[in-house]
């Protein structure tokens, strides 16, 4: 029957931990070293107020797309208008100009008549055949007539033309300027688009990690209970970066984190908490020399490791080990949990009659039950929300 235990390395590990911990990496000499943020309700504020930020970013921004679209149609159906009202004064322009071309012509041909047969409307008449000195002055009479009507009919033409030439150059500025304003609009409405694409976008992100921070916002009182939230890539990216490569798994690491996620999801415990269990148990794999569990015993939470013994258990490889521990964590959280209940196998058949089945639900039920070390319980929390505050910090939230 398993007893709660220390071990003769715990000072060691837990020495070795919380300077990790503490500083969070090297710091440079002389510097005081520089820890991200790791208390769960300092990052559910943070967090939470980014969300309420990027929503409000968001709903301005679509609010903004909508105005800007409105504003595109009524632009565009303005410059239809404006192009046929300037197609159509055009036209227009273009009869007045040859209205005008016309009465020129006609009032040229007129002088040049004159012109010719004595460049007098006397002389002109002279070829006319009158019946009557007075037929003659009346014809003289109408000549000069016609040749005044047509010079009105040209100053009125000149004047409609000049009109037109107008109107057209005022409907073309319209235009134009109509056209600019599209212009502007359709510039501004894919920036609005993006605004409100990468506000959803960065609280969604934000949503995300503040899901996760709120999985563990109990702190202790975290049930052991729970599918993972940490996906293995994720855990051996962090261990690589913060705790380096000199572990001694029988595995890599990213194999090692892989296990433990699908060996945790299929027993339905937080094996990415688990994880962080491993590494206060065995100095973040480095199994130190002296200890109860040496690495090729593939034993990674200090299992059967009690004081009165001279080793812990031994499992064939990597996978064993960590499904022997899930499987012990869930004993220890499920009330009536039976063998043939698991996920697996069970590898240690004395499961069915553990003297502490059921009655450890939480993370910090698990002090003096698992390990007769104080705070045990905490100093999982401790790293599990170092590798949380490590991930959220590289997450992209600020871009």
């Amino acid at each position: 029957m398993l007893r709660p235990r220390s071990r003769p390395h715990a000072r060691l590990v837990l020495a070795v931990l919380l300077v990790a911990v503490v500083a969070g990496g090297a710091a440079p000499a002389g510097a005081a070293p520089r820890r991200p943020p790791t208390d769960p309700g300092t990052r559910i504020a943070a967090l939470g107020s980014l969300v309420a930020t990027e929503d409000a970013t968001a709903t301005a921004a679509d609010r903004d797309v909508a105005t800007l679209s409105a504003r595109l149609v009524t632009l565009q159906r303005a410059e239809a208008a404006a192009r046929a009202r300037t197609d159509e004064l055009g036209v227009a322009a273009t009869e007045a100009r040859i209205r005008l071309a016309d009465a020129r012509a006609a009032l040229r041909l007129l002088a040049v008549a004159a012109y010719r047969d004595g460049a007098r409307p006397q002389d002109l008449l002279a070829i006319v055949d009158a019946r009557s000195p007075i037929d003659a002055v009346h014809r003289q009479h109408l000549v000069a007539r016609s040749a005044e009507i047509r010079r009105l009919a040209i100053v009125e033409a000149r004047r409609a033309e000049r009109v037109a030439r107008r109107a057209v150059q005022a409907a073309r500025d319209a235009r134009d300027r109509i056209r600019r304003d599209t212009e502007v609009v359709e510039a501004q409405l894919p920036v609005a688009r993006r605004r409100a694409e990468a506000a959803r976008r960065r609280a969604t992100v934000a949503r995300f990690w503040l899901a996760r921070w709120r999985s563990v916002e109990a702190g202790i009182a975290t049930p052991i209970r729970g599918q993972p939230v940490l996906g293995s890539e994720e855990m051996a990216r962090w261990f690589a970066a913060t705790r380096g490569s000199r572990n001694r798994t029988t595995v890599p690491m990213v194999e090692l984190a892989r296990f433990y996620v699908e060996e945790g999801s299929a027993e339905n415990v937080r094996s990415d908490i688990a994880f962080a269990q491993s590494i206060l148990e065995t100095a973040a794999f480095r199994f130190p020399d002296g200890g109860q569990v040496a690495p090729s015993d593939n034993n990674f939470a200090g299992m059967d490791a009690c004081d009165t013994c001279r080793t812990g258990s031994r499992f064939p490889d990597a996978r064993t080990g960590v499904r022997a521990q899930m499987q012990q964590l869930r004993v220890y959280a499920q009330p009536g949990l039976r063998n043939a209940m698991l996920a697996s196998p069970a590898v240690n058949p004395r499961l069915d009659t553990h003297y502490l089945k059921g009655r450890v639900q939480t993370w910090g039920g698990l002090t003096g039950t698992w390990a007769t070390a104080a705070g045990y319980g905490d100093r999982i929390l401790a790293i599990y929300r170092e590798m949380l505050a490590w991930l959220t910090d590289r997450a992209g939230l600020d871009g």
